[in-house]
């Protein structure tokens, strides 16, 4: 039986592909800072085989324990490792809150790095196992309103390249996958300036079943969605300043 560790497992796009991977015969392992809510999933019979509990991503101690404990729980095995934790605060650079900020590279960046490195020794283990960053369009340029949340998805798909490289003598193949704006509780407040053009075009269910494709593909970078899809490739191949323009453009400014 496959084994998956999902950090943010609590709802929205963790749940959900939490969800889809039990369908599919998968031993679940389900970890948020969210205690009560994983106990509850974990207790309502939609996981006949799963583990769980507390995993706040910003302590690298609780890291340790839920990684230990799935480990008891998956008989040492961890096929895939779903890094999904993440917040997300929109607004002007210089009206947010600064524990808004601090909130999102604490989770975004430094959670997502400790939880991969923490985890390595019980992926190495695993044959062809699989690390998956949910990281974002956001990636693919800067996007005024999303300032800090966008360079912090930068350095999760910086993160993703360079480990693909790392760890494929180790055999762990690293990916990751860019959704746009996905309807979950992380979008609430967002500017209507930005969901003018990001529109919410995909369920938390449509992700997982993406997910579920980019498990089974070999490459490194997903893309979701023709406006994501227009916005990475204008972004790749045209000048800076002209990609700037598309960027403004596309985003009201």
């Amino acid at each position: 039986m496959k084994t998956v560790f999902i950090t943010g497992a609590a709802s929205g796009i963790g749940l959900a592909t939490a969800r889809r991977l039990a369908a599919e015969g998968w031993f679940v392992g389900l970890y948020d800072i969210n205690a009560q809510a994983i106990e509850q999933h974990l207790t309502g019979g939609e996981f006949p085989a799963a583990c769980g509990g507390v995993c706040d991503v910003t302590d690298v101690e609780s890291i340790k324990g839920a990684l230990a404990h799935f480990e008891d729980a998956a008989d040492g095995r961890m096929d895939v490792l779903i890094n999904n934790a993440g917040v997300l605060t929109a607004g002007h650079f210089e009206t947010v809150d600064s524990e808004a900020h601090d909130a999102m590279i604490r989770v975004n960046v430094l959670g997502l790095t400790h939880v991969a490195q923490l985890a390595f020794p019980y992926l190495q283990n695993t044959p062809d196992s699989r690390l998956l960053n949910i990281c974002s369009v956001s990636s693919v340029h800067g996007v005024p309103l999303l300032a800090v949340y966008s360079a912090t998805k930068f350095y999760v798909n910086g993160l993703t390249q360079a480990l693909n490289i790392e760890w494929d003598e180790h055999g762990i193949h690293v990916m990751s996958i860019k959704p746009p704006f996905v309807s979950t509780a992380m979008i609430e407040g967002m500017p209507e300036q930005l969901l003018k053009t990001f529109t919410v075009d995909y369920s938390p269910e449509q992700i997982a079943d993406e997910i579920m494709k980019a498990l089974a593909g070999s490459g490194d970078s997903y893309l979701l969605g023709w406006k994501a899809k227009f916005l990475g490739f204008f972004a790749r191949v045209l000048p800076a300043p002209l990609a700037r323009r598309v960027v403004k453009y596309v985003t009201g400014f």
